[in-house]
């Protein structure tokens, strides 16, 4: 390998920890490094490997990326689009997009590649699990669940986000508030459609 510069070493390192922290951990690729940092993608691909053989980063040559500093381990992984919603999607393409506020770009691995949106939470129905108003909940598209799951439903009221439970045969929604009275936390609907799973809550910190 040609003469190493340390210099340009630290350059890539810090630019791919600061890609990652302003795209919501989306990791560069190497045309962004090549563009971001001007120098040509052949050297950058032989630091990016030179990093990998000191420990420094993971590469695996497809952006996926791993920088350790001494807090442990900075993650930089390579990134999806998801939509986000104001209120629980209704069905149709066409509806969706009504509710569309925008996209956020999560890591990949947190989707499990799946067909994913991003549901902005109202109320404090689920508070005692840590859903707060505000708070971004990652959901995984489904048209079906099981007890105990935590979904987002459709029913003859409206949408909710609410743990799915089955008593009796019947679905039974149950709110996670233990502040509510008993007949209140519990919804038992006459008509229900599963829109999808909870896998996540993504909030800020106040």
């Amino acid at each position: 390998m040609r003469k190493v510069s340390e210099d340009v070493l630290n350059r890539i390192s810090e630019y791919i920890k600061q890609y990652s922290h302003d795209n919501n951990g989306q990791a560069p690729g190497m045309y962004e490094i090549s563009e971001g940092l001007g120098i040509e993608k052949t050297r950058v691909y032989r630091y990016l490997i030179l990093l990998r053989e000191r420990g420094v980063v993971e590469y695996t040559g497809k952006g996926t990326l791993r920088l350790t500093d001494e807090n442990g381990y900075v993650k930089a992984c390579r990134g999806v689009r998801v939509p986000i919603y104001g209120s629980v999607i209704c069905g149709t393409p066409e509806e969706e997009e009504q509710y569309n506020e925008g996209y956020m770009i999560l890591p990949e691995d947190w989707t499990q590649n799946c067909d994913c949106f991003l549901l902005r939470a109202k109320g404090d129905s689920m508070k005692d699990i840590g859903v707060d108003p505000g708070d971004m909940v990652l959901v995984r598209r489904a048209d079906g669940a099981e007890d105990g799951q935590v979904v987002v439903a459709l029913t003859e009221d409206g949408n909710t986000l609410k743990r799915y439970r089955e008593a009796n045969g019947r679905p039974v929604l149950m709110a996670e508030n233990s502040e509510w009275e008993a007949k209140r936390r519990k919804i038992v609907p006459k008509s229900l459609e599963i829109q999808g799973i909870a896998m996540k809550v993504i909030k800020d910190i106040v």
